[in-house]
Parts: C-alpha cells; sequence; structure tokens
C-alpha cells in the first residue's frame, strides 16, 4: 500500500502564515530606524520585508485571476502537488543547481523619513490581500487543479506556492531576527 501524501489543508495554512506574519510586523514596529535600515553584506530587515511584498505581490496575482483565466493560460498540472517537505526538497536541489535571483524580486529601499512604517504598511496590506484570496476564493480540492509559474520551481499547483510562500515567509523572518541580532551587537561594539 503506497502512503498518501499529508497536505495542510487552507485553514492550516491560513494559521501558520498569519502567525509567521504577525511575528514579522511585530518584529519590524518593534525595530527602531537603524536597526530596521542596518545592512551589512545581506540584505537590511527593510530589504527582506520588502522583497517579502514583492513576492507576496505576484503569489496574490496568481490566486487572484479567474480559475478558467488559470486554466486556459497554464493548463492542467501534470502532477499531484507535492508535500510541504518535498517542495522544499526539489526547491534546494534547483538552488544547487543555480540559480540567478530574478531582478523583479529584488527590494528597492530608500531610507527615508516615514518609510519604515509604508513598508510595514504595505507589506500588512499585501498579506491581507494575499490570505483573504486564500480564505474566500480556494477550497481544498481546488488548490490541487490549478497551477501557476514559479521563478524557480517552473510550474505549481496553488497549493504548492501556498506551501513556497509559508517556507518563504519563514525563512526571511528568520533572516529578520538574525539581522536585527546583528545590528545590536554592531551598535554594542561602538
Amino acid at each position: 500500500m503506497i502512503a498518501k501524501r499529508y497536505h495542510l489543508n487552507k485553514f492550516q495554512i491560513i494559521s501558520h502564515a498569519e502567525n509567521t506574519i504577525a511575528d514579522i510586523i511585530k518584529q519590524c514596529q518593534e525595530m527602531d530606524e537603524a536597526m530596521f535600515f542596518y545592512k551589512s553584506e545581506q540584505w537590511s530587515v527593510a530589504e527582506n520585508l520588502e522583497h517579502l511584498s514583492l513576492s507576496l505581490h505576484k503569489s496574490w496575482l496568481g490566486l487572484f485571476a479567474p480559475k478558467f483565466l488559470l486554466k486556459w493560460k497554464y493548463g492542467k498540472p501534470d502532477h499531484a502537488s507535492l508535500s510541504y517537505e518535498e517542495l522544499l526538497q526539489v526547491y534546494y536541489q534547483k538552488l544547487d543547481a543555480g540559480y540567478a535571483q530574478d531582478k523583479r524580486y529584488i527590494p528597492l529601499v530608500k531610507e527615508e523619513k516615514g518609510s519604515k512604517e509604508k513598508l510595514i504598511i504595505r507589506f500588512e496590506h499585501l498579506t491581507i490581500k494575499f490570505l483573504d484570496q486564500i480564505r474566500y476564493y480556494w477550497e481544498d480540492d481546488s488548490m490541487d487543479e490549478y497551477q501557476v509559474p514559479h521563478p524557480v520551481l517552473g510550474m505549481i499547483t496553488i497549493r504548492e506556492l501556498l506551501y513556497f510562500n509559508l517556507f518563504h515567509n519563514t525563512h526571511h523572518y528568520k533572516t529578520i531576527r538574525n539581522r536585527k541580532n546583528e545590528a545590536v551587537e554592531f551598535s554594542v561594539a561602538d
């Protein structure tokens, strides 16, 4: 007997996403501007947040498109949705094989008065739209029947897109925490 792949349902996906997003917003709001914009060799917290906004906006567009248009433009998926773990394994394999960052997802952030608040509000607004689209437009069974293109993974099902966003948000949340710690260590060293 073949083991059935375990999939998160939409409520589990939404719950996980809401928790991570709330943590990201809280971390960003609690930082002073120096920490928020602190830049080393890696992206600053501000740049990580803007990168997430760019990515979520593109994902939201895929979720927002009428289903008949998705089917017409991208066809039916040629594979069953991968589990969360399987998707990450494929993603890391693709990255290891070599991937040049898509310029559309490279954040451009200017440190100026009020920009921290604008970046946080933009991220918050996009996450609400993204989660509402999942909440009110997609059901568990339909997530496996439609696909959209992903810059690294190729054609992926809607469920896989949601899994990728869970991973992506969590990955950048960890990076944001690390950047905050780096900024604190740097400021203490002065």
